[in-house]
């Protein structure tokens, strides 16, 4: 019994040594076994250029550090704390012994565990054209609205992603020492990108433009040969950097006021001269205006119960005579004057890139105009008529360009390398809507306006312009006064015409007071920068 009983106390000795054995071997083994741990420190989209090749976003950068808790890491980077507060959060993440990325200065910083990388802010604190570019999601990662949705993939796929990687033992310890692997993915330097129609600087001057002189509205700013947009501009406007607390505001600041329909008024009455010289009555066709005219037991009164006296086309569109456009409407048939207005770019949806539509806005049918009151309201631009102010343009650039009328285009092209076009959206040939004399006559009228009538205040320094107000009466009542909104569109110079503008201020009232020094502003910020390329022997 003693020899069995010791026997199988050896074969139990046996197995335990050999269980140490074991685990022993597989430790060591084990500890030579190598991981990673990776850190993303850095990603970036493609970029978004101005017609010039002149960045939108990206513009301003600062500097990242990608730290591993070393003993130099901490005593460089201790120091660097300016308060407290950051100094007893980088205690703690120094503690949790784990890599972890920081905002430095610059990149000065020499020590081991401490790699600085440049990082490219996607928005500046001051964007320009917010409502054109859009914005990304929480974690920067995908488009939300405007170009970064449109070309989210494109945008996305011409990035740069960096992350560092750092060597860890099998049971996940940093083996410090050891060294760092930097990836990166994609271009060192991105400069692949969307290349938009907007021209940087004519959309500053617009911004600064309609800021100054109102808090709600939109300005337009078109090339009247190529329909490209050269200025898009929304207020109230939104923080891209921080969208959550502008989704609080009740002013509604993600409404493209640019691209939305609102009451035309007066404005209209520009497109009604057009079908009317077209139909073939003469700019000659008189009316006395005594402040107010009949239509189907309903008065429709001048602006303030002005009384014009006997007017012809030219004095009407000066003083914007309402009772003369409803008695020159009545001389053309109600579906010439809708086709007119049609063939001109209003009533009609517009999709400025993938995805991205503007409103249709809205021109009555022609059943809705057989009713007497109905047109009387549609020939000043009154009652169910919408158009936004892109639209607007589009109808002034087609007077402007000798009755040839353009498709709006927001996107120029694609870069690969932030200086020439890879790849450009087609431009579409201009249309003729209208006969030549017909677009001269009427432009002629749009220059009478701003030099002898209703738009002086937004004849420029210099160049001339032409166009025509508006105060639209929209019908709302808000602390019983109704909201009229106030319009200015036209072009500028007025011999040569380059550029369609129209201004839009929401609740404005007066076109004259207030739209059309917007307008005067806008197109010398414009000759400025003529006369600055013209010196430079641009």
């Amino acid at each position: 019994m003693l020899v069995v009983y010791s026997f199988i106390l050896l074969l139990f000795m046996s197995n335990i040594l050999r269980i140490y054995h074991i685990n022993i071997s597989g430790v060591a083994a084990a500890s030579d076994i190598k991981g990673s741990y990776n850190l993303d420190v850095v990603k970036t989209r493609g970029m978004i250029y101005d017609r010039n090749m002149t960045e939108l976003v990206g513009a301003d950068y600062a500097y990242v550090a990608a730290v591993m808790p070393t003993i130099q890491a901490a005593a460089a980077l201790m120091p660097l704390a300016e308060s407290e507060e950051e100094r007893q959060s980088l205690e703690a993440k120094l503690r949790e012994n784990m890599p972890f990325i920081m905002p430095v200065k610059n990149n000065n910083i020499y020590a081991y565990g401490v790699d600085i990388f440049k990082k490219s802010y996607r928005y500046t604190e001051k964007q320009i054209a917010p409502h054109v570019l859009g914005y990304l999601s929480g974690d920067g990662l995908r488009g939300v609205a405007g170009i970064e949705k449109a070309y989210d993939e494109f945008l996305d796929k011409n990035g740069t992603e960096i992350k560092v990687k750092y060597q860890t033992d099998a049971v996940g310890h940093f083996m410090k020492g050891a060294y760092t692997d930097v990836e990166k993915l994609g271009a060192d330097d991105t400069k692949a990108g969307v290349v938009l129609t907007l021209d940087r600087e004519v959309q500053e001057i617009a911004e600064n433009a309609v800021k100054s002189g109102c808090d709600s509205g939109a300005v337009v700013v078109m090339d009247i040969f190529s329909g490209d947009i050269l200025a898009m501009v929304s207020i109230p406007d939104f923080d891209q950097n921080n969208i959550s607390a502008s989704f609080e505001r009740n002013d509604a600041p993600f409404i493209n006021r640019a691209a939305s329909g609102y009451n035309i008024g007066s404005v209209f009455k520009v497109i009604v001269s057009a079908a009317a010289l077209e139909y073939g009555v003469p700019e000659s066709f008189g009316h006395y205006c005594n402040g107010s005219i009949e239509i189907g037991g309903r008065m429709f009164n001048c602006n303030n119960n002005a009384v014009h006296g006997t007017v012809d086309m030219e004095q009407a569109l000066k003083v914007s005579c309402n009772t003369y456009f409803i008695t020159l409407a009545k001389e053309i048939p109600s579906e010439h004057l809708s086709l007119m207005a049609k063939n001109m770019g209003l009533g009609a949806f517009i999709e400025l890139a993938p995805g991205m539509f503007t409103q249709s806005g809205n021109i009555p049918d022609n059943t809705e105009l057989a009713n007497e009151l109905a047109y009387a309201n549609f020939s000043f631009g009154q009652g169910s008529s919408l158009a936004s102010p892109l639209q607007i343009s589009q109808a002034v650039a087609a007077i402007a360009n000798s009755g040839m009328t353009v498709i709006p285009r927001l996107v120029k092209g694609f870069t690969l390398d932030g200086v020439e076009l890879a790849e450009q959206v087609p431009v579409y040939t201009p249309n003729r809507i209208m006969r030549e004399s017909t677009a001269q006559k009427t432009k002629s009228l749009m220059e009478l306006v701003v030099e002898e009538g209703s738009g002086k205040p937004a004849k420029p320094f210099y160049g001339g312009a032409g166009g025509k107000t508006s105060s639209a009466q929209t019908g709302q009542i808000v602390d019983e006064n109704e909201i009229v909104h106030a319009w200015f569109a036209g072009f500028y110079p007025a011999k040569s015409p380059r550029y369609s503008i129209t201004v839009f201020v929401e609740g404005g009232e007066s076109g004259e007071r207030v739209a059309a020094p917007i307008f005067r502003q806008i197109a010398d910020g414009i000759s400025n920068i003529a006369a600055e390329e013209s010196q430079a022997g641009k």
